[in-house]
């Protein structure tokens, strides 16, 4: 198990595909603390829009259109309320869970880039890994800022598509039973 996590060692690039899908197994405590997060700022959105959930739940009917009313003229006076149960909501608990959770994905996500980067550039694999991150951030950034829309979305997405169809595919000379990750 210590292997997948080391930054040391060469992986191929159908390892570094299946690597990256299996970072979405890692992601599934997030996903869950994110569920349970969203369903308790639900809860105190409504309960401070004066709306009664045992109400709605006893009556056994459920109108969307009312209940959006209901949360609108709850929050017309005061809108910076629901800012304030924002806030209120991220105890100390929920962020420490929240980056206990993540801590796995990226630790396991930099380690994979790392072996696959080592395995195709084995010269200046630390300065091209660098390089890579850099670039991935300042795509992903453009990607978020500009999402779908703009000829810069398009742009960004196409070259980080690029760069891991590269690294998935580009053969790094070394043979499948030799690499160590």
């Amino acid at each position: 198990m210590k292997k997948f996590f080391d930054f040391n060692g060469t992986i191929n690039g159908t390892s570094f595909l299946l690597r990256n899908l299996f970072v979405v197994v890692f992601l599934i405590p997030y996903f869950i603390l994110l569920v349970f997060f969203g369903g308790i700022v639900g809860m105190e959105l409504m309960d401070s829009a004066g709306i009664d959930i045992q109400e709605i739940q006893e009556s056994g009917t459920f109108d969307q259109k009312e209940l959006e009313a209901q949360m609108e003229e709850g929050f017309k006076d005061n809108p910076e309320e629901i800012l304030n149960i924002f806030k209120n909501a991220f105890t100390p608990f929920w962020i420490i869970s929240f980056i206990i959770s993540i801590i796995p994905v990226v630790w396991f996500s930099l380690s994979t880039y790392f072996k696959r980067i080592t395995a195709l550039f084995s010269k200046n694999s630390i300065y091209i890994f660098f390089g890579l991150i850099v670039t991935d951030v300042i795509l992903d950034y453009l990607i978020f800022k500009n999402f779908l829309s703009g000829m810069t979305f398009k742009i960004s997405l196409l070259l980080s598509l690029i760069i891991f169809m590269i690294l998935i595919i580009k053969d790094s000379g070394i043979e499948k039973e030799e690499h160590e990750g």
